[in-house]
């Protein structure tokens, strides 16, 4: 389960996002690291029970923790410290260029689920290829009754085209999945789902519904690499 005191300590870097308040809470940073990486392990294991990829990978569990400082080569203008973790699970590749079992944690924002957020141009292309030629097989996993019952506002995306991506038809049946850049199902959840004991229950139970469009996805960008 995720300790009270892990929201307590990202509650408080989201209202003092400096170096100096970091340091004198340095100690509460990495009890919060290790809850986590706890956690973090304990997802893995069980999602080691359904996905054999994920269970083949045998991951450190430390490196399916997003960072908390933030690289500010890239972050002109943003406070140096991340107020939210990630825990990514992933048994293919870097996180980015494939498809993850994850879990938000965020005070008032907690979510899990499964999905590619953002992927490079390639990737991407291969998985619009895979949904416009293989439409009705994305529909059985995209759209199944649990997936409808868990996820019940549909995937979400970090971005959308306004019209069809190069190389296919406006008209095409998939078109609305193939505007998207990423495909992503989320379920919310409460601070208090995940601080009770078998709270990570429901977190688990998100990512074995959500497997088939992880398995889905993933062999596009196996193709994609092989390409």
């Amino acid at each position: 389960m995720i300790a009270s005191t892990t929201f307590d300590f990202l509650k408080g870097l989201k209202s003092n996002n400096d170096k100096q308040w970091f340091e004198d809470h340095r100690d509460e940073y990495e009890a919060m690291r290790r809850n986590l990486t706890d956690v973090a392990s304990e997802l893995l294991d069980e999602a080691g029970r359904f996905d054999t990829a994920i269970a083949d990978a045998n991951p450190d569990p430390k490196k399916y923790l997003t960072r908390t400082h933030r690289d500010m080569r890239f972050g002109t203008g943003k406070p140096p410290y991340k107020s939210e973790v990630f825990i990514m699970l992933n048994g293919v590749g870097e996180a980015q260029s494939s498809a993850s079992y994850y879990l938000h944690i965020e005070p008032g924002n907690v979510y899990a689920g499964g999905g590619i957020f953002v992927t490079e141009p390639k990737v991407l292309n291969h998985i619009r290829g895979r949904i416009s030629s293989s439409y009705d097989a994305w529909l059985s996993v995209a759209e199944s009754p649990a997936m409808q019952r868990m996820f019940p506002k549909g995937l979400t995306a970090p971005d959308s085209l306004k019209v069809a991506p190069h190389g296919y038809d406006v008209d095409d049946p998939a078109i609305e999945y193939l505007r998207m850049k990423g495909f992503c199902a989320n379920r919310p959840l409460t601070r208090k789902q995940v601080e009770q004991d078998g709270g990570l229950d429901d977190v688990v139970q998100t990512f074995l519904t959500v497997k088939p469009m992880v398995d889905f996805i993933n062999t596009s960008v196996h193709h994609a690499a092989r390409a």
